[in-house]
This record gives C-alpha cells, sequence and structure tokens, in this order.
C-alpha cells in the first residue's frame, strides 16, 4: 500500500476536514492510500527513502471520543486522517 498526502481534495471533504479540526481543537493531515503491485510498490519505497519523510509533525494523542469521530471521517471520506500537533 503507497500513501501520500491527499492533493486535489474537493469542497466538501475539505469542509468536513476542516470542521472536524475545529471541533476537535487538532490539526488532521489527510493521506489518500493505493495498493500497487508489489514490484512497483518497492521501487516506490526506495525512492520515498531517498527522498526522506515528507512530513514532520509528532502525531498528536486524541482521546477516545477524538479517534472514534476521526475513524467516522476516515470511513465518509475514504481517506486515511492523522491527528497531528502543531
Amino acid at each position: 500500500m503507497f500513501c501520500d498526502i491527499a492533493r486535489n481534495l474537493d469542497e466538501q471533504q475539505l469542509r468536513r476536514i476542516e470542521a472536524l479540526e475545529e471541533d476537535l481543537g487538532l490539526t488532521i493531515v489527510a493521506f489518500a492510500c493505493r495498493s500497487l503491485d508489489p514490484a512497483r510498490e518497492q521501487r516506490l519505497r526506495e525512492i520515498m527513502a531517498e527522498l526522506g519523510p515528507l512530513l514532520q509533525a509528532e502525531p498528536a494523542v486524541p482521546d477516545e471520543a477524538q479517534l472514534r469521530r476521526i475513524r467516522e471521517a476516515e470511513e465518509t471520506l475514504g481517506l486515511s486522517l492523522v491527528a497531528v500537533r502543531t
């Protein structure tokens, strides 16, 4: 599986993430993930390792209620959401 920062979010997706951030008081980073064939995935991992980490943010520690809301949004949006410290 390959994940990168979600780009080209539509207005509805962006509003949902922004509303979630405001409600929870957390900063949310959205990732789009997709499966690749194993050979291609290995090649991308090697390239990404050369580039170094793209997101250098400490993870936040959401409580159970916040985590539940993040998971619900992930299911609705079809994205992986990560709460980070700012």
